[in-house]
C-alpha cells in the first residue's frame, strides 16, 4: 500500500466530524479495525482494508486482512502491521468508550506499538501520543498537558510548561497529570515510554 500517512478507524466513541473527516480526507490508507470497518462506512469513509480476528464486523465487501493473535488487541496487531507495510504516520479514531480493559489496552498498543511509528490518537477532548526517546511540541499558551510513565522512567524532562521536570524519575502515578503549557516550544525527554495526553485538537 502507497503512502505513509494511515488512519486506523476503531469501533469506539469516534470524535467530532470536524477531526476525523480532515484526517480522513489526508490519509494514504484507511484501515476499519475490525468492527471499525462498520463505524467507518457508516461515516462514508472509503476504508482500504479490515484488520483484526472479525468477531466484530458485518462488512463483507472490503479485503479483509486476517490477524488472529489472540494474546494481541486488534488495535495492537494493525499497527504492527502497519509499520511492516511502510506506514509512517498513523491516525486512530474510535477508542474511547466502552469497557475500561479495552480503554486500557488502547493506551497500552499505543506504547507497545513499532518505535518508528509516529502514532496520534484523536478523541473527542484530547490528542493523545508518545514520547519513546524525546518529542518537540508547539503549543499554545494554557493548553493542558499530562505524562503518564507506563513504566518507570529513571530520568524525565520537561520544559516550557508550568511545572517543569529536569531528570527526574516518574513511574505509573499522578505527577504528570494536568501541567499547562507556557506558550511555544515544549520539549520532553525520557528514558522509557512516556504517554502524552494534550486537551483540545
Amino acid at each position: 500500500m502507497a503512502g505513509g500517512n494511515w488512519l486506523l478507524c476503531a469501533d469506539g466513541e469516534w470524535p467530532p466530524e470536524s477531526v476525523w473527516q480532515p484526517l480522513s480526507e489526508g490519509s494514504d490508507t484507511i484501515v476499519g479495525v475490525d468492527g471499525g470497518t462498520d463505524a467507518a462506512q457508516s461515516r462514508n469513509i472509503a476504508v482500504t482494508i479490515a484488520t483484526g480476528d472479525f468477531d466484530s464486523i458485518i462488512d463483507t465487501e472490503v479485503e479483509r486482512i486476517a490477524l488472529p493473535n489472540q494474546n494481541a488487541s486488534d488495535l495492537g496487531k494493525t499497527l504492527q502491521y502497519a509499520s511492516e507495510k511502510g506506514a509512517e504516520v498513523v491516525n486512530i479514531v474510535g477508542v474511547e468508550g466502552g469497557e475500561i480493559d479495552h480503554q486500557l489496552a488502547a493506551f497500552a498498543a499505543l506504547v507497545e506499538a513499532p518505535p518508528e511509528l509516529e502514532i496520534y490518537m484523536h478523541m473527542s477532548e484530547h490528542v493523545v501520543m508518545r514520547c519513546l526517546d524525546d518529542l518537540e511540541l508547539a503549543l499554545d499558551q494554557g493548553t493542558k498537558l499530562s505524562l503518564f510513565a507506563f513504566t518507570p522512567c529513571a530520568n524525565v524532562s520537561i520544559s516550557g510548561v508550568e511545572f517543569p521536570l529536569e531528570d527526574e524519575p516518574l513511574a505509573f502515578s499522578t505527577r504528570g497529570l494536568h501541567n499547562v503549557a507556557l506558550g511555544g516550544s515544549i520539549i520532553i525527554e525520557s528514558d522509557g515510554a512516556l504517554v502524552v495526553v494534550i486537551s483540545g485538537h
